[in-house]
């Protein structure tokens, strides 16, 4: 438990609290000058961890792993400029964070109840440029609540990278192309799917779903993109969609690195045939085809 002298220690500006448990004391006012703020394996109910962030005025960093509340929690830091979350919280509201920048978000698992809570993770964070997906696992009732794109477009954001993901399962290549489609100014994508094991379920891409891909792409455009990285790739059908979509829709693209996972010599080279011959708008477009 942490002792309550803490809380009179006003003059801190970067502190790390590693498993303890939390109670704010009556007397308890704020740190106005805490700037960093590190919390680890830490025992808190979302009242107080919401009371405690609003207390901080000046918070820019804020990191969270394996925080020991499983349910809702808010945050509202307005010069909070980083975010990293790793834990069991099944969801974080970051209600008044208007310059945050550096959000990297990895629930381990993710229930979304309707499509609001899918689109309040991205309509709250105007000023979002860095974005960091890593999944875990989804709840069964969150694959029909991803939107084609969100109803505000990302303007900021430049840099997203998604591991442990699955682009052969629905909601997860819902959410990737509902992030792809409502961020045009992006300048460099980074996915590394998961390598699934034996007996793993998930709910397969329906056909027509992948099918629409390169339509659902008809009136976008990235001017900025420089740099696409797919890695652990099936190369399977919905891959090779995403893969020919970003050569002909990246003006300024100027490298495209794929690695996919072990294959046969024969259809690694058929894929690879088949990828030489998608049309690159950038005439500096270089496709490096890395196997093990």
């Amino acid at each position: 438990m942490l002792p309550n002298f803490f809380f009179n220690c006003l003059a801190l500006s970067h502190f790390y609290l590693k498993e303890c448990e939390i109670h704010l004391p009556r007397f308890f006012k704020g740190f106005n000058k805490l700037s960093r703020l590190i919390l680890k394996s830490v025992t808190l109910s979302s009242d107080m961890f919401e009371c405690l962030i609003s207390n901080c005025p000046l918070l820019e960093d804020l990191v969270q792993k394996d925080i020991d509340n499983p349910y809702f929690m808010s945050i509202n830091a307005v010069k909070l400029r980083s975010f990293v979350f790793r834990g069991d919280i099944q969801l974080i509201h970051l209600e008044n964070v208007p310059v945050l920048s550096n959000v990297l978000y990895a629930p381990r698992e993710l229930v979304l109840e309707d499509q609001d809570d899918f689109v309040n993770i991205f309509s709250s964070i105007p000023a979002l440029e860095w974005f960091s997906w890593n999944l875990f696992e989804v709840d069964n009732g969150s694959t029909k609540v991803i939107p084609t794109r969100l109803p505000s477009v990302c303007n900021c954001l430049k840099r997203l990278f998604m591991s442990w993901i699955t682009l052969e399962e629905f909601f997860e290549l819902s959410f990737a192309l509902c992030i792809v489609r409502s961020s045009p100014n992006l300048e460099e994508i980074k996915i590394k799917e998961c390598i699934l094991s034996d007996g793993y379920y998930f709910e397969c891409v329906p056909q027509e779903v992948v099918d629409e891909i390169p339509a659902s792409f008809s009136n976008i455009t990235f001017n900025h993109m420089r740099t696409v990285k797919f890695y652990d790739v099936l190369l399977e059908e919905v891959e090779m969609q995403l893969i020919k979509v970003l050569l002909a829709k990246s003006t300024a693209l100027v490298k495209m690195v794929i690695k996919h996972r072990q294959m046969e010599t024969n259809k690694s080279l058929n894929v690879l045939a088949e990828i030489t011959k998608f049309q690159r708008v950038s005439s500096k477009a270089e496709v490096l085809y890395l196997v093990y």
